[in-house]
């Protein structure tokens, strides 16, 4: 690395600096600081938030009162736009649309793939449907894709809808091809362009119109895009003349990200293993880009199971959760709810899985908001606390109750 990439980096940023402030003074005079989704904590709720409100414009029976035109642009530029998604066969009746959030294709069958909740689904009379698998953040689950593939064969159209337009895993998928099989969108383009002309069309509508585009707002914030045109043209402009100095300041994010994230969990093991003592085995992984990798506490007298974050799936970047591991294969579940049940710890909102009898959401990477938490020292220290303190209760509460639970012996 030379000197004069260093300094050119360093010169970067600097002006790219002087954007942002631009645009942070921009946002305060036209009054966009102020997003409802945010205000309600509303922002990276796949269902709550983004299926519901891209369901209730796709409607023809929504209370937007457009009738089928947003559908119809929808419609226009998702399905009809572009060799790859050309199918005379397909042909989506608008007039007698219905569209339905987590719509229940059947049980999840993982022996012949079939089943399951399709986040945004859309049918006709001609029986006819869209299949829309929204994904903000959430991981894959097992054939999810090649489930709705396999519904209603031949007159479904697949779409798996993701922030900036990834591909699902094999996991998902299986030996599905991209753009043969099902398509892949994203909000940054996709979604954004179409919700762009929904806005135009709802100019006469001003709380309708509005509230797009405060959504197309959040959009920009989850996709990292400026709200203003020109200064993102601007940034354009500055990358493009310093290619070099922003593709090593690229390549050196995550990597930041992953050295700060596992130094957070490294302090926090440290702390645990001091007050928890010689009768506990606290580890953390040396390589957070592993999927399920994180912070684990094990009593010595325990069989196997453990009090352990993890990252869903990987913690740098992704939601993470604590709670309790033991497979249901191996630990009866029923006694250890019984077990712990006095301790109060199912009395309170949690998850269960095969692999986790109780689990409950934690601190989140998932944003670059939420990611920048680890490099300001106030925020890092009550991440820290937060962790810490939760995982310490939840191992002191099944000290005794994870004794007295043996291994099933197969």
């Amino acid at each position: 690395m030379t000197k004069e990439l260093i300094i050119s980096s360093k010169n970067l940023l600097s002006q790219a600096q002087i954007i942002l402030d631009h645009q942070e003074e921009l946002e305060k005079v036209k009054g966009e600081k102020f997003n409802i989704f945010s205000v309600l904590k509303m922002e990276s709720k796949e269902n709550a938030t983004h299926s519901a409100f891209l369901e209730a414009l796709l409607n023809p029976q929504g209370d937007h009162l457009m009738g089928t035109k947003f559908l119809k642009l929808f419609i226009d530029q998702i399905i009809l736009s572009g060799d790859e998604n050309d199918d005379e066969d397909f042909v989506f009746d608008i007039s007698s649309a219905q569209c339905k959030v987590e719509h229940s294709v059947g049980k999840v069958d993982l022996k012949n793939f079939t089943g399951g909740r399709i986040d945004i689904y859309l049918w006709d009379d001609k029986g006819y449907s869209i299949s829309i698998e929204n994904k903000i953040y959430a991981g894959d689950q097992k054939g999810q894709i090649k489930r709705y593939v396999n519904h209603n064969k031949g007159k479904n159209k697949v779409f798996y809808l993701t922030l900036n337009g990834d591909d699902p895993s094999d996991y998902s998928k299986g030996e599905l091809e991209v753009g043969q099989d099902f398509y892949t969108i994203s909000y940054k383009n996709d979604i954004k362009s179409w919700l762009s002309k929904c806005q135009k069309e709802a100019a006469n509508s001003p709380i309708l119109r509005e509230t797009i585009y405060q959504y197309i707002l959040l959009i920009n914030k989850l996709t990292s895009q400026l709200n203003d045109t020109k200064m993102e043209k601007d940034i354009q402009k500055l990358i493009k003349e310093n290619y070099s100095s922003a593709k090593l300041i690229q390549s050196s994010i995550s990597q930041i990200e992953l050295i700060e994230a596992t130094s957070l969990l490294s302090d926090i093991r440290d702390d645990l293993e001091k007050e928890l003592g010689n009768e506990w085995i606290v580890t953390s992984d040396d390589d957070l880009t592993v999927s399920w990798s994180g912070l684990r506490i094990r009593n010595k007298s325990w069989t196997g199971m453990s009090v352990k974050l993890e990252g869903y799936s990987k913690v740098p970047w992704s939601r993470c959760i604590i709670g309790i591991t033991g497979n249901k294969a191996h630990w009866n579940r029923e006694l250890i709810i019984e077990k712990l049940t006095p301790t109060g710890i199912f009395e309170e909102h949690y998850n269960q899985n095969q692999h986790w009898p109780y689990y409950q959401y934690s601190i989140s990477f998932q944003t670059d908001e939420e990611r920048v938490r680890l490099f300001e020292n106030s925020e890092r220290e009550i991440l820290k606390v937060t962790v810490y303190e939760k995982m310490l209760q939840l191992a002191r509460d099944c000290e005794q109750p994870l004794k007295e639970i043996p291994e099933i012996k197969k």
